[in-house]
């Protein structure tokens, strides 16, 4: 492959907006991120709040490890990036005046992301598969297949919880890493 075939990192107006497939192994990877995030949520929630000899963690739990991880979208988004999208140098921020996001919208991008996740949940619901794990991997991978084929689908590639909150996630190349054996 040339280089002259490549695209630029950026474009006279500044970063270019990265590419769905990018974006999409970011997002595996964060969820990896977010696993852990949850995990320690999940902890804390455990020796802190749940009574003792409580078999059941109920919804209070699951509303907590939502809140937790809502303020971490939150939080990182309304500093531009995720570690996730760090590593995968992609930022976000606002589409028309290409500003920070604000915490408040952080929110709300994250709230409607979820959203993304509701045909898949309602498929498996109304399937009777809710506590199938293969179903639950099958359904919802094609679930999230089918939420990037959306942002294919639009000319800015964006996906639709970008569109509705009127952010974007641009690639801005970051500084090459150096090699073993250099300055």
């Amino acid at each position: 492959m040339s280089t002259a075939s490549a695209a630029p990192a950026t474009t006279p107006e500044g970063p270019r907006p990265a590419k769905v497939r990018v974006r999409v192994a970011c997002g595996v990877y964060e969820g990896l991120l977010v696993f852990g995030v949850a995990a320690v949520a999940s902890l804390l929630y455990g020796l802190v709040v749940r009574p003792p000899g409580d078999v059941s963690w109920g919804w209070t739990y699951q509303v907590f490890v939502l809140a937790v991880t809502a303020g971490y979208f939150a939080w990182f988004w309304s500093r531009g990036e995720t570690l996730a999208m760090s590593t995968w140098h992609l930022r976000l921020r606002m589409a028309s005046s290409h500003a920070t996001v604000t915490p408040t919208r952080a929110l709300l991008r994250f709230a409607i992301s979820l959203l993304a996740f509701m045909p898949g949940l309602l498929t498996l619901h109304l399937a009777g598969l809710d506590t199938a794990r293969g179903a639950w991997a099958l359904v919802m991978g094609a679930n999230i297949l089918g939420y990037a084929l959306l942002a294919r689908l639009h000319p800015s590639r964006q996906f639709p919880h970008d569109l509705l909150t009127g952010t974007e996630v641009v690639f801005v190349p970051g500084r090459r890493l150096k090699r073993r054996g250099e300055g």
